[in-house]
């Protein structure tokens, strides 16, 4: 099979591209912003997505998938333009595009933040739309896909707050970067004052998620998570307990968000086995050590 992926050199696209060159049946093309390469084999497509995609730099494929991310793309109203380009517009560029080469499969990577279900956004009802861009121009994507399940299957598939070594700075980073520094953990207030209630995702278990929805052909919306549902509290204390260092907790003046996903679908479909948190810390941990040459 030929893809074509945008966002191959990112945290996620670069693991799930190897992942999929292990298959020697499989051909690699990305769409990417530098001439940065991970993979010998793969063809790379130098093209910024922040502007109008010329189809006739492209090879006809019988898979795409949709995992890239504007630039800067927490900064608000500065980076706009950029999310709308990427997020929107090349969504769409991109189904046309499936559809006029006949692809059997489309993949659009969105986030954990979208609390709308695959009904519509449903403005003005519950649930209430997001207030920051990102995760709207999100929203406006996966309803874009949803028309094109009649010309070939779109899975569009939210990420519920991936972890991993050497990410970015991320919610699960940035909590073993503060016990490592011995500071205060900061908890919303409600949900009994242990801070955000989250699904989390180790990385490994991710790309293998993903995979296995892409030769599959999965079709839908589908929350990536695993099954444990679990606190800043919980999550912190954790990572204190294989560090080995007490943690200290604050009370902050902000409400704490519940953001959960549903497995109702992924349960139907996956196969593999996805690791609690400790588990997942504990493989993120002992990678880094090996990365770092701890």
């Amino acid at each position: 099979m030929r893809i074509l992926i945008t966002g191959a050199t990112g945290y996620i696209g670069s693991r799930l591209c190897y992942l999929l060159s292990q298959n020697p049946e499989n051909e690699i093309v990305s769409l990417q912003r530098t001439n940065t390469k991970y993979l010998e084999n793969a063809k790379i497509i130098n093209w910024n997505l922040c502007k109008p995609i010329d189809e006739t730099v492209l090879p006809e494929v019988d898979i795409i998938i949709h995992l890239a991310l504007a630039q800067n793309f927490k900064l608000f109203p500065d980076s706009v333009k950029d999310l709308y380009e990427v997020n929107v517009r090349s969504t769409i560029e991109l189904l046309e595009f499936a559809r006029k080469v006949g692809v059997s499969h489309f993949f659009l990577a969105s986030t954990g933040n979208s609390y709308a279900p695959d009904e519509g956004l449903k403005i003005g009802e519950m649930p209430q739309p997001p207030n920051d861009f990102y995760t709207s121009s999100k929203l406006a994507a996966e309803a874009l896909c949803r028309p094109y399940r009649s010309c070939f299957s779109v899975n569009v598939s939210r990420f519920f707050f991936p972890y991993g070594p050497n990410q970015d700075d991320k919610t699960v980073q940035r909590l073993i970067a503060r016990v490592r520094e011995r500071a205060p953990i900061s908890l919303g207030k409600g949900l009994d004052g242990n801070g955000d209630l989250l699904s989390l995702i180790y990385i490994d278990d991710l790309v293998d998620v993903i995979k296995q929805s892409i030769e599959g052909g999965w079709n839908g919306l589908f929350d990536i998570a695993a099954s444990e549902v679990i606190s800043v509290r919980q999550i912190s204390n954790e990572i204190g307990r294989q560090l080995g260092v007490d943690v200290i907790f604050e009370e902050a003046n902000f409400p704490s968000k519940k953001m959960v996903a549903d497995l109702s679908f992924l349960n139907e479909k996956n196969k593999t086995s996805l690791r609690c948190f400790s588990e997942g810390l504990l493989a993120l941990l002992e990678a880094e050590k090996l990365i770092n040459g701890a």
